[in-house]
């Protein structure tokens, strides 16, 4: 049984459909704030989206759970306008058994036994987060901390048979942290870690302040680093300036992409510019991997390979026009005018064009819109 409060006042509410619709006691007064609290409980079960191949929600693991939300799965564990223009601060607390593990999103706030065979678990964000960024994951894991860059707490939770393997393959998220922040800006949060699942689910997300990954990414040889340093990219592009709407998602996982790029160059691989050649040559060779174009993937392509490498590409076509010092200020710029805030392409192609002092509009057009796939070049 549920119930809903305005401002402490019993409010009259129904579903409809998936929208829980609240009736409150008296009017509310245009742009007055109010409080709504909702009380329920349940069990949850995760969906299928279109957009991706896995459930989404919370999900059953082993002895726990852990949660995977994105795009709209947070709708399934707590009642949310389930978009990313909806941030918000979240207090998370969690009552398990006594000797299990509950980890959340931002700063453990405390751990307090309540006397009956139980521990309940606070964890606080101190920054807004669109609602599929929540997550959740209770069973037995290894916490490690320690201290990160420019302050940052650095704070992972290991799935126990995986922890040995994970504290090597995540010991540069320090260094990992402190060389985006080079290119990118601040870190934009005052945590990060890595969660990793002693399960299979073919799967990570850039959860705010705690990346999940599943088993596959840990292998004790530093195999799927790439990886890692997708999701700590996504802290800033996708989690801190967050979507104002989900066909423009290039701007979280071409960004990711980029990212990767730049540290396997950080690393002593493969250059920035030989990796994007790679990729096109690829592209070119299969040339339905960069359709649809990433600035109109449809619901079907949120996820498909042009928005993470054409989007990537995008990138790269941009510093080649621009240059580095353009480049790199055009980044940093855009994470410091909207952090914490909502974006859309649009906002993204004002920042370049201010920081380059000259239009290019027909650079975007080519690479995001456009059916052919341009050629890289000055």
């Amino acid at each position: 049984m549920a119930t809903v409060l305005v401002d402490g006042d019993a409010a009259r509410f129904e579903r409809d459909g998936d929208e829980l619709v609240v009736h409150p006691v008296s009017p509310l007064t245009p742009g007055a704030e109010f409080i709504a609290k909702v009380i329920y409980g349940g069990v949850p079960e995760p969906i299928t989206e279109r957009s991706l191949p896995i459930p989404v929600g919370w999900r059953k693991l082993g002895g726990g759970s852990f949660v995977l939300s994105e795009p709209e799965g947070a709708s399934t564990w707590f009642p949310a306008n389930d978009h990313p223009l909806d941030k918000a601060t979240f207090t998370i607390h969690i009552t398990v058994p006594d000797g299990v593990e509950a980890v959340a999103n931002g700063d453990l706030l405390n751990q307090l036994p309540t006397g009956h065979g139980t521990t309940r678990w606070t964890w606080e964000g101190h920054s807004p987060m669109a609602p599929y960024l929540a997550t959740v994951v209770v069973g037995q894991y290894r916490i490690v901390t320690e201290a990160g860059p420019a302050g940052i707490t650095i704070r992972h939770a290991f799935a126990d048979p995986l922890a040995d393997l994970a504290v090597f393959d995540f010991g540069r998220t320090a260094e990992m942290l402190d060389f985006f922040a080079s290119r990118f800006g601040p870190y934009p949060f005052d945590v990060y870690g890595g969660l990793v699942l002693d399960e299979r689910t073919g799967f990570a997300l850039e959860n705010q302040t705690l990346s999940v990954f599943d088993a596959g990414f840990v292998d004790g040889r530093r195999g799927e680093e790439t990886t890692l340093a997708h999701e700590l990219v996504h802290q800033w592009f996708g989690d801190s300036v967050s979507l104002a709407r989900w066909q423009d998602i290039w701007l979280n996982e071409g960004f990711a992409t980029y990212g990767e790029w730049l540290w396997t160059e950080h690393v002593g691989g493969p250059s920035v510019a030989d990796s994007a050649r790679s990729v096109l040559s690829q592209l070119q060779q299969a040339p339905g991997l960069a359709q649809p174009p990433p600035g109109v993937p449809g619901v079907a392509g949120l996820f498909s390979s042009a928005v993470y490498l054409r989007g990537g590409l995008t990138l790269e076509a941009l510093r080649l026009t621009v240059g580095d010092d353009a480049f790199f200020k055009t980044l940093q710029t855009y994470t410091a005018r909207f952090r914490d805030a909502n974006v859309t392409t649009d906002d993204f192609i004002a920042v370049a064009q201010d920081v380059a002092g000259r239009d290019l509009h027909d650079l975007f057009q080519a690479w995001l819109f456009d059916d052919p796939l341009p050629p890289l070049e000055p």
